[in-house]
Formats: structure tokens, C-alpha cells, sequence
């Protein structure tokens, strides 16, 4: 089987390295907040060109603590795109606050700024702008439309290296938040994510929250939770932080086959401008023939394919009590109707790609 993300060949590439780093945080008999975690928040601040990186436990926990630190509660607003994983909303509930979704442009993918002065309400507190599948929003335009006194959290888990106009995802909002999931372009070998951001306020805050409100263990002077990037994934990921760019070029060659070699009766891809460089999280495009038939026919072959996403946000069951009704953004409706993930990763053989690209151009569609 041909998986749309094989793990095995990267560990394979990284093994003597990835094995020694494990052995030596087992070694040293500290495996939650010691020299890993903190070199490793330092070389990824470095890397996104912010401060300050704080490692929690996830992606998701990012973007609470985000909101969190940021003084969301209950009765606030948070405006983000209803084409997006499931975790970004989880997030903004979980803080107590109300989404507001604004729909999609449907060739980037991205939220649509320019309906996003609309969604404004005087409860509008932070916009969470997703790069979704390394595609990226112009943070800086966003900042225009929304003012200084509306914090900006960029969802930058599908954008590790992403660039636009040579700034990295993660370096432009008033945080950003990163998940070092498996799949992800930098990922571990369990959960594990941090938050960027350029205030010291923030990060002195991000530290307390993260550990229950501890400035030891005697004394909690706010009330945090228990979020924390362990030791063996923090030098993990610092071997693998080592190659992010060497590997995300990869995927960008592929990438370009894709969209040079692939029928063009069969997709439109995402778009891509000029000034951003794409990290290829995930290559999805919109699919133009029947993709029911498509991937039972890939699936024959031996060639798997995902679909992200089968539904928008504001149509998810659990969200039936927003009262938002199917149609109120049909950018994204639309989108999941047609989209279709192929399979993308660093390490993929000339061969492999071969058989997917001639494989996929033989499809009959009907």
C-alpha cells in the first residue's frame, strides 16, 4: 500500500540520531521540563523569527492557552474559517467563547479577508487565521482589517517553514500555534505542540499556564493546566528541526510534478501566490469528476487518499447549537464536496511518484 503519509522512511533517514537523543534523555532520568524542552523552544524560536517558544502537550492546547492568556471568556467572539481541522473550534469552545466563522476563497483555501470586516462585532475579541496545508494567510493585511486591539492567533499547525514574503508562519500574529503530531512536516513520535509569540507579557503568562499557575511546587498564583512538550519528544524534534527545510523542499517537488503531470480534467489545485512558499503540509486539490468512484479506484490500486475536509465546522453535529444552517457559507460547503488529499511526504521515491501520477492519469472518468 502506498500511504498519503508514510513515517517509516523518515525515522529510517534520522534513525542513528533519532535513537541517540532518545537514549540519552532516558539517561538522564529528567523527562519533563529540562535542557531538551528548553533548548528545543529556543532553536524554534530562532527558526519561526520570533522571541519566545513556549512547548505544550499539543496543538490543541496551543491555541486554549492562546485564547487563555489573551483573557477570552465566556460571552467573547472569536472569528475563524469553518474549512479547517477540528481542533481549532474545539479550542475556541473550550475557552467559553462563541465562534464566528467566515467563509473561504475557493481557489486558496484560505479565509476570505475580505469578508472578514463584516463578521466584526463589538464581542470580537481574536481571529484565528488558519494556514491551511501550508498555504498562508497575509497575517500583515489581516492586521489592517482588524485593528491593534483584536489579537491575531495564527493556527500555523500545518505550517511549519511556510513563508510569505520570506516571513515564516508564526512570526506575525500576536501568537501562533504549532502541533508536532506525527504527520505533521515537523513532527514527534506522540503529541506534542508550542506557541510563538514576540511578548515577553505573554510568555512570562504562557510559562504559569502551562503548569497549573506554578511558581513552585508549593505556590499557584493563577490557574493554568497541565500542558507540557515532554523531554524525549522536545530532542526528537530537535534532530528533525535540523532537516524541516531540507524536507519541506522535497514535498515541494512533488508538489510540482503534481501539478505538472496530473490531467487537468481531473483538478484544480490550490493556489499558490507568487510570494508565499508553501510547506505542502498536505497536497490537496479540488477534484472535478466523481471522487466516490476516484478513490475506490485509487484504493484498488493500492494508493490511499484522504479527504480533508468531509464537512465544514458549522455543519458538525456537536455544533448543531450554533443554530447555523446548511448554506450560510457555501465557499467552504462547496469545497468539501470536491476536495481530495494525495499522498505527500519528504522522503517519497521517484518511483513511487511515478506510479501515483501514472496511475491516477489512467483514471476513467465518468
Amino acid at each position: 500500500m502506498i500511504w498519503r503519509c508514510d513515517l517509516v522512511p523518515q525515522y529510517e533517514n534520522y534513525k542513528t540520531e533519532i535513537n541517540e537523543v532518545i537514549q540519552r534523555v532516558l539517561n538522564s532520568g529528567r523527562y519533563i521540563l529540562a535542557n531538551e524542552g528548553v533548548e528545543f523552544e529556543k532553536e524554534f524560536a530562532n527558526y519561526i523569527g520570533t522571541k519566545y517558544c513556549i512547548g505544550v502537550a499539543n496543538g490543541t492546547d496551543a491555541l486554549i492557552l492562546a485564547l487563555m492568556t489573551s483573557g477570552i471568556k465566556p460571552g467573547d467572539e472569536v472569528i475563524t474559517t469553518p474549512f479547517t481541522a477540528i481542533p481549532t473550534l474545539s479550542a475556541i469552545i473550550d475557552s467559553g467563547a462563541t465562534p464566528v466563522f467566515v467563509d473561504i476563497c475557493e481557489d486558496t483555501f484560505l479565509i476570505d479577508l475580505d469578508k472578514v470586516k463584516k463578521a466584526i462585532t463589538k464581542k470580537t475579541k481574536a481571529i484565528i487565521p488558519v494556514h491551511i496545508f501550508g498555504n498562508m494567510v497575509d497575517i500583515l493585511k489581516l492586521r489592517n482589517i482588524v485593528g491593534e486591539n483584536i489579537f491575531i492567533i495564527e493556527d500555523a499547525c500545518q505550517a511549519h517553514g511556510s513563508k510569505i514574503d520570506n516571513m515564516k508562519a508564526g512570526a506575525m500574529g500576536d501568537f501562533a500555534a504549532f502541533s508536532f503530531y506525527p504527520t505533521k512536516n515537523l513532527g514527534g513520535y506522540g503529541d506534542g505542540g508550542a506557541i510563538t509569540t514576540n511578548s515577553k507579557e505573554f510568555y512570562e503568562k504562557l510559562k504559569l499556564l502551562r503548569m497549573y499557575g506554578m511558581t513552585d511546587y508549593n505556590h499557584i498564583v493563577i490557574h493554568g493546566i497541565n500542558s507540557r512538550l515532554d523531554e524525549i519528544q522536545a530532542a526528537v524534534l530537535r534532530v528533525k528541526l535540523k532537516y524541516l527545510d531540507q524536507m519541506n523542499y522535497a514535498r515541494q517537488g512533488i508538489a510540482d510534478r503534481y501539478k505538472k503531470e496530473l490531467r487537468n480534467d481531473l483538478f484544480e489545485h490550490q493556489k499558490i501566490f507568487s510570494n508565499i512558499f508553501s510547506n505542502y503540509h498536505v497536497f490537496s486539490s479540488k477534484f472535478k469528476g466523481n471522487r466516490a468512484s476516484f478513490i475506490e479506484y485509487m484504493d484498488k490500486n493500492g494508493i490511499q487518499t484522504n479527504i480533508y475536509y468531509l464537512h465544514p465546522l458549522h455543519l458538525q453535529e456537536a455544533n448543531n447549537d450554533l443554530g447555523i444552517k446548511k448554506g450560510s457559507f457555501p465557499v467552504a460547503e462547496a469545497l468539501c464536496e470536491q476536495v481530495i488529499a494525495l499522498p505527500m511526504y519528504p522522503e517519497m521515491k521517484k518511483d513511487i511518484l511515478n506510479n501515483i501520477i501514472n496511475t491516477i492519469n489512467k483514471f476513467e472518468n465518468r
